[in-house]
């Protein structure tokens, strides 16, 4: 599985995202193997743990989880398995002792967080499609219409996170291309809607992009818990 992954979360065990195992889709969340097996003290060694495993319980490479090569230090290199969540949440479970059941429990919450977070990114595409449309209707043809979109969201952004999109890229050692509200949490999504939805009502009234950029910036409350210090 070559490609690049995100931390997303690091409690009790750390949670990846990257492209699903089966690669159907961009965002799966993941658990390195070798992790899960420090945090569920298992008294073998890993090689040999993992591998039974994989082979007790019919788990299926490329559907339950993928192999990786570590690069060599100078030996042989060690091989890295990422998990599906299923399969961590059910090695846990097999282990049938209280760790294991905490880690358990742990990865279903972090489930339905991620659940959370998609919901809101779906509301926050819709929100972005209509923004646009309006923009389109709206806003006066000229050589510079373009990017008016890009300063709108820019707004936003900064209001939301106190940087624009290309900084939050740079923050987060994103390509250029990356969608930056696909590494927002699920807070910073909901303030983002909120203020899409107010700017496509000012453009509405007609309101141009310096006195939107006044409402947003020195009139409406900033909204606790989301504004970086």
């Amino acid at each position: 599985m070559e490609q690049k992954l995100q931390l997303m979360e690091n409690s009790i065990i750390p949670i990846y995202q990257g492209r699903a195992i089966n690669g159907d889709y961009a965002h799966e969340q993941l658990v390195n193997a070798r992790e899960l097996w420090e945090n569920l003290h298992v008294g073998r060694d890993f090689a040999t743990w993992i591998k039974d495993r994989i082979e007790r319980y019919g788990f299926i490479e490329g559907t339950d989880f993928s192999p990786i090569q570590r690069k060599s230090t100078g030996g042989r290199p060690a091989t890295e398995y990422f998990l599906t969540m299923d399969m961590a949440k059910e090695i846990a479970m097999v282990e049938n002792n209280e760790i294991g059941r905490m880690i358990r429990k742990y990865l279903i919450e972090v489930e339905k967080r991620y659940r959370e977070l998609l919901l809101e990114r779906t509301k926050a595409k819709a929100e972005r499609r209509t923004l646009t449309d309006i923009i389109k209707e709206l806003v006066p043809d000229s050589p510079h219409k373009q990017w008016v979109y890009k300063h709108y969201t820019d707004m936003v952004y900064k209001t939301v996170t106190g940087y624009n999109a290309k900084e939050l890229r740079a923050l987060n050692n994103l390509d250029e291309k990356a969608n930056v509200r696909n590494y927002l949490t699920p807070e910073q999504l909901k303030a983002v809607i909120r203020y899409e939805k107010i700017i496509q009502g000012l453009l509405s009234l007609g309101m141009s992009y310096e006195e939107i950029k006044s409402v947003l910036t020195e009139r409406l409350p900033m909204i606790k818990g989301v504004q970086n210090d």
